[in-house]
């Protein structure tokens, strides 16, 4: 009997299983319709305390659902009547019940969606994770992309249906600026999410913005002070100087002045998280027996600098206690002090200005000494912030092969703590190498460094050039093989290196050539026509005489005045071309 018993228990208990598993097999295959020719049942639901950025994000699902279905999805709040399904954004009690999750803290960039039978769930921080969440929905459930400021690609679709939606990401770096021009739109911004900003902008979900760089002579002018001070600047070779030099960082006026000018700054413009105290851009650090005795204790120029810069972080903390005082690692300051170290409230952002870019920081022979710096900085620094360059300064309009090094160096300054990354590049206008193109896939590796950036290459070259997407892709293989082990470059490459053939700029120019034959329309033609202007560019410098008489030349300028290209380089605008433009044709008599 008791066999028995505890067989029809058994049997019970598998009967009871079975009936369970098929009840999860049946619900794993209900199928939800999130619209359908050009109607949906769905709403967009808010919390009533929803923030600014959740509202924003809102209107944007809005907006962009109906561009890819055509239907209307309504905005209202969690509490109003409503009898079908809902996509809910933000943290809520039904968040809580189905997750278990506590409120992710505001400025927490987390996010997660997920569905609960047809019911959809988006939320992460208020500030902008939410925000977050509803843009990767967007991407990766309906394909959307927002390639630039003026080109977004949104799939048409009739019909979108799921199973089951389970998703969530966590920023890979904090700080997030991508210093393209491209990038410095506040709405691209935000759907990319990047959240870092040199200067100040109104951004939906906010900026972390850091104010100014090189801040010495414009806390401290010269003409203001020099004259009855000379004391107050650098001594060089026996004399007071300010022609390009620094200021003396042992001085207790300078100390008491710089301080005073910083905490105004940040009472007149608390918008900013960073306040740089740093030196000029160029070098000339003070040479007076008090402040060499510092280098020469610290082993290098940073020490009277962060012994400075935390003697006014520790000034400005207990008015501030929630900003930080920025400084930079750059050039003679680069190398770490061998005993002090930045206070709490002190930011090191460190410069790899002059790093070989056509290959890692962690494979190239010559940035072993940088990577030594890095790795220093990030045991010492309570906060390192990098300022990577990722264009050729000289010649922003000029082929660059570095796309190989952008992922492994930003891995390799995650690796090492960095809480920001600014990727300084074209910044002055359009025109930059590719600049559409890293530029959105910067933003791609700010926010996950793990990403696959072939498949972003891909898609971008296809979703923004259309069908010419299949010779510019040639193209930029054909640039990018230029780099070889023995190929180094930095950023002042120049039109005659070696890196450069004839041969590779007329291949080029026949696949761009190829490029506009395909393209779909003229606005693509157009687009084309700007991602060529590189190997226009490199014709003109190599081969002056040829560009001029077959008309490169011609077509150059064109190109760039339609659109609106006003930089060549950092200091060399389409004006000072147009102005120079005898200067060119002189010598281009003379190479005849």
């Amino acid at each position: 009997m008791k066999r028995y018993c505890l067989l029809i228990i058994s049997l019970c208990l598998l009967i009871t299983a079975s009936v369970k598993a098929q009840t999860t097999s049946s619900e794993k295959q209900n199928e939800y319709t999130l619209f359908y020719g050009k109607k949906t049942n769905y709403r967009i639901a808010i919390n009533a305390t929803a923030s600014e950025s959740e509202r924003w994000a809102a209107k944007e699902l809005q907006h962009w659902l109906k561009e890819a279905s055509g239907a209307d999805f309504p905005v209202s709040a969690i509490g109003d009547l409503h009898a079908g399904p809902q996509i809910i954004l933000g943290y809520n009690e039904s968040v809580k019940s189905e997750t278990g999750a506590e409120a992710p803290a505001d400025l927490d960039e987390s996010f997660a969606y997920f569905n609960v039978g047809p019911d959809i769930f988006i939320y992460g921080g208020k500030q902008r994770g939410t925000m977050y969440g509803v843009m990767s929905f967007l991407e990766n459930e309906l394909g959307c992309r927002w390639y630039t400021p003026s080109v977004s690609v949104i799939p048409k679709k009739d019909e979108l249906k799921f199973y089951a939606y389970k998703h969530a990401e966590t920023p890979g770096i904090r700080v997030r600026n991508d210093f393209y021009f491209e990038a410095f739109d506040p709405t691209w911004a935000a759907r990319n999410k990047m959240n870092g900003r040199m200067g100040f902008a109104e951004q939906p979900g906010g900026v972390e913005a850091y104010w100014s760089v090189h801040t010495f002579y414009p806390l401290m002018p010269p003409e203001e002070f020099f004259d009855k001070h000379p004391e107050y600047y650098s001594l060089i070779n026996g004399k007071r100087t300010h022609d390009r030099a620094q200021l003396c960082l042992t001085n207790a006026h300078v100390l008491k002045i710089i301080t005073e000018r910083i905490k105004k700054q940040m009472r007149d413009h608390p918008e900013y998280l960073i306040y740089s105290v740093s030196q000029n851009d160029w070098y000339n650090p003070c040479q007076c027996n008090k402040c060499q005795s510092i280098v020469k204790q610290e082993g290098s120029e940073s020490g009277p600098l962060i012994r400075f810069v935390n003697k006014v972080a520790e000034a400005v903390e207990k008015e501030f206690p929630d900003k930080f005082i920025g400084t930079l690692s750059y050039q003679y300051t680069r190398t770490p002090p061998k005993t002090l170290q930045p206070r709490k409230n002190v930011v090191i952002r460190l410069c790899p200005i002059e790093a070989c870019v056509a290959h890692s920081l962690e494979s190239c022979p010559q940035n072993q000494s940088f990577l030594k710096d890095l790795k220093t900085w990030s045991s010492i620094s309570p906060h390192l912030y990098i300022w990577d360059y990722v264009v050729n300064f000289a010649h922003y309009v000029m082929p660059y092969p570095n796309f190989g090094a952008l992922q492994p160096n930003i891995k390799t300054f995650q690796s090492n703590k960095a809480i920001g990354i600014m990727e300084q590049a074209a910044y002055q206008s359009r025109g930059g190498e590719f600049s559409e193109l890293k530029s959105y896939l910067i933003s791609r590796l700010l926010w996950n460094p793990d990403c696959n950036t072939e498949e972003v290459i891909d898609d971008f070259m296809y979703g923004y050039y259309g069908r010419s997407g299949k010779y510019i892709h040639r193209y930029f293989d054909l640039l990018q093989s230029r780099i070889t082990p023995e190929t180094h470059m930095h950023i002042g490459l120049k039109p005659d290196d070696k890196i450069f053939s004839d041969d590779f700029v007329n291949e080029s120019v026949q696949l761009f050539e190829k490029a506009k034959i395909v393209a779909d329309n003229n606005e693509i033609l157009h687009r084309v026509e700007m991602a060529s202007l590189p190997v226009l560019y490199l014709k003109c410098k190599r081969t002056p005489v040829i560009a001029r008489n077959d008309g490169t030349y011609e077509n150059f300028k064109r190109i760039a005045q339609r659109e609106k290209v006003t930089h060549y380089a950092e200091g060399w605008t389409a004006e000072l071309v147009e102005q120079n433009r005898n200067r060119f044709n002189e010598a281009v008599e003379n190479a005849k």
